[in-house]
């Protein structure tokens, strides 16, 4: 297990846990194309699957030096505006993010949980403007575990494979948060053939 990046671990920690194990029998397979928006330096197949620079980092959905996350949306748009979210947060030009390259990835789960759910939110007590709306970054950096982290952590523990979760920057948008350490036999991520040569500039 990882050392605990946080002085304080979110103070419903505890709680998640509790309810995460409630809601595992709600799990279910998932198939489908994840998109991704990235940078030309990790836009190989190991890097895009590998999630280890959210591990390093942490990102809403893991916190840092835990467990690796891979990230992708359920379209194209989303992808762009969650690759965008954080230069837009600090004024950062756009321009200074390209040139971006969008990657498309064939996913088969076994085991993930579908927090945009209504019945597994109330079974969470957690609200989809709290996931959404939380600065989990400000929280970070004061040492602090938002509390997307703390529910993804609970579910890693849990054994899921991943979670179906709200977009921050688009209100209708969806991501699929994957942990690779999780994935059982048959699950797998694959970057789709020439995903790597299609630069968005």
């Amino acid at each position: 297990m990882w050392r605990d990046p946080f002085a304080m671990p979110h103070p419903e920690l505890d709680r998640l846990r509790r309810a995460m194990r409630r809601c595992r029998p709600m799990a279910a397979p998932w198939s489908g194309v994840l998109f991704r928006s990235t940078s030309p330096e990790y836009a190989n197949s190991r890097d895009l699957v590998s999630g280890e620079g959210s591990r390093r980092t942490g990102a809403r959905w893991n916190p840092p030096g835990t467990f690796a996350a891979v990230y992708g949306s359920l379209d194209v748009a989303t992808a762009v505006a969650e690759a965008l979210a954080y230069y837009r947060r600090f004024g950062i030009p756009e321009a200074d993010a390209m040139p971006r390259v969008l990657v498309a990835i064939e996913t088969h789960l076994a085991l993930a949980l579908d927090l945009t759910s209504g019945a597994v939110r109330s079974r969470l007590s957690l609200s989809k403007r709290r996931m959404r709306t939380e600065d989990w970054l400000l929280r970070q950096a004061a040492g602090q575990e938002a509390v997307t982290q703390a529910a993804a952590r609970a579910a890693f523990e849990e054994g899921l494979e991943a979670l179906i979760v709200p977009s921050a920057p688009v209100p209708r948008g969806v991501n699929v948060v994957v942990f690779p350490a999780n994935l059982r036999a048959g699950s797998r991520l694959a970057v789709l053939p020439r995903a790597e040569a299609r630069p968005v500039s």
